[in-house]
């Protein structure tokens, strides 16, 4: 089959690799229809240091069940799926809690990445075909009214933006700053909304981003132009906003959005972040500040969220601002990293 395959920072190629087969019961191989880089792509783009190489990368794909192994009980041949980007084996303490992120089977005991399309362990979706281990755990029918489009986002993003309200614990009436309106931060302001959120501040230092935010109804504010502090006491009729999300994973912008708060504001951080991160601890503790954070775990999200793209009332396809065939994944990502042309989100057939 054709993949694009991990060789480096900057070297990804679409070329040849090893068609996927069935290693365990629990398998299933899904022939691919489509595929989007991510912003976490973008770090093994840049150079984030793996062991690994070799592999094809990608952990947001939909495509086709072509076959499953003799223990598989939720999809057969011929369904469309979509797969969550972290793998959790469905049985374990941690995934029993809803946490497949720490899954102690496919992250074997801690010591290795069970996203999809980060390691030679779970070849990734940016590709003609994928095995989907633990299938019954990480594969879910598409429902015959969306579109792959439209099911895409709900391996990653669209529950990441879910999970930032909830560790934020958006409440309906709250003022909402969301820091960052790149793909995740625009479907946390599309989430904050559903939930019920009375106003929404989209941040951004991109005009045509920012331009984005407003039409899905956000009051918007650019730092590099207008103080942002001022702005949201503005914006908040002078008490700080409720709940606060940073997605864009950035240190210094998860200091600055913890002095956004309110006393008793939540802070919730969606944004990967590698490097350390400096709190000021004294206004944590003075405000009774609240400061969550983790990787997601679409499974426990799927659920909610699929009848409100059903429903309308979340279009995670408004993202997409580019599609490519799946052989042209290198200028995807040049143009995805570089910002180039109001990129978005980029979309990849195969």
């Amino acid at each position: 089959m054709k993949a694009v395959v991990y060789h480096g920072a900057r070297d990804f190629r679409y070329e040849d690799a090893a068609d996927p087969a069935l290693e365990s019961p629990g398998d299933a191989l899904v022939r691919v229809t489509r595929s989007a880089i991510c912003g976490s792509d973008l770090h093994l783009w840049n150079g984030l240091p793996i062991p690994d190489r070799g592999f094809a990368v990608g952990h947001e794909f939909v495509g086709v069940v072509e076959a499953v192994g003799a223990g598989v009980q939720s999809v057969r041949r011929g369904d469309r799926v979509f797969a969550s980007c972290t793998l959790g084996c469905g049985t374990c303490e941690s995934c029993r809690r809803g946490l497949m992120s720490g899954c102690a089977v496919t992250t074997a005991g801690g010591t290795r990445n069970n996203v999809f399309g980060f390691s030679a362990a779970y070849a990734g979706g940016q590709a003609e075909a994928v095995r989907v281990p633990f299938a019954d755990a990480n594969l879910f029918p598409i429902p015959e009214a969306l579109s792959d489009e439209q099911a895409l986002f709900l391996t990653d993003i669209l529950p990441t933006a879910d999970m930032a309200c909830e560790l934020a614990a958006v409440e309906p009436g709250d003022r909402v700053v969301v820091i960052g309106s790149g793909p995740v931060g625009s479907l946390v302001q599309s989430c904050a909304r559903v939930r019920g959120a009375a106003r929404v501040i989209a941040v951004d230092l991109d005009d045509a981003r920012l331009l984005r935010a407003q039409e899905r109804g956000c009051e918007v504010v650019h730092p590099g132009r207008e103080n942002l502090a001022e702005r949201v006491l503005e914006l908040s009729d002078g008490r700080g906003a409720d709940a606060v999300i940073e997605a864009v994973g950035r240190p210094e912008l998860v200091s600055a959005a913890l002095g956004l708060l309110r006393a008793g504001g939540r802070l919730a951080v969606v944004g990967v972040l590698f490097a350390p991160v400096e709190i000021p601890w004294a206004l944590v503790f003075m405000k009774n500040l609240t400061l969550r954070s983790g990787l997601v775990n679409p499974q426990r999200h799927v659920s909610r969220l699929i009848p409100l793209v059903e429903q309308g009332r979340l279009d995670p396809t408004e993202l997409i601002t580019h599609r490519l065939p799946l052989s042209e994944a290198a200028k995807g990502y040049e143009i995805f990293a570089e910002r180039r042309d109001g990129v978005l989100k980029v979309v990849l057939q195969p």
